[in-house]
């Protein structure tokens, strides 16, 4: 799954670079294709990145743990975030693994015939 989502952000950081590009700029046909892609990712790459950030601080919030030593209130204040950071990690994989679901092709299309 990560390495799925690593290669969403590398092709979202691409897209944002090509289409702040002037070239791409003047011809609207590919502009607005590379828009619209981005914004099919920019809801996988926002979550992904709260998770990364989630992430890193709770390999912080361990080491402030690890480095306490004898004070109480330092390693519970540490414990109490390394806990809402553990939710906060498993709530946002879940998201991801929905928002990685493929969308029916079909959803674009009118219901009405």
């Amino acid at each position: 799954m990560f390495g799925k989502l690593d290669f969403i952000l590398e092709k979202y950081e691409e897209l944002s670079l090509k289409v702040s590009d002037p070239d791409v700029i003047s011809n609207q046909t590919v502009w607005q294709k590379h828009i619209k892609e981005m914004g099919e990712m920019e809801p996988i790459v926002n979550k992904y990145r709260e998770y990364k950030k989630a992430s890193e601080d709770l390999e912080g919030a361990k080491e402030l743990l690890a480095e306490a030593g004898g004070d109480e209130d330092l390693k519970e204040m540490a414990k109490m975030e390394i806990s809402e950071l553990e939710d906060k990690i498993e709530v946002y994989s879940q998201e991801l693994k929905i928002l990685l679901i493929p969308k029916d092709p079909n959803d674009e299309r009118n219901v009405i015939l």
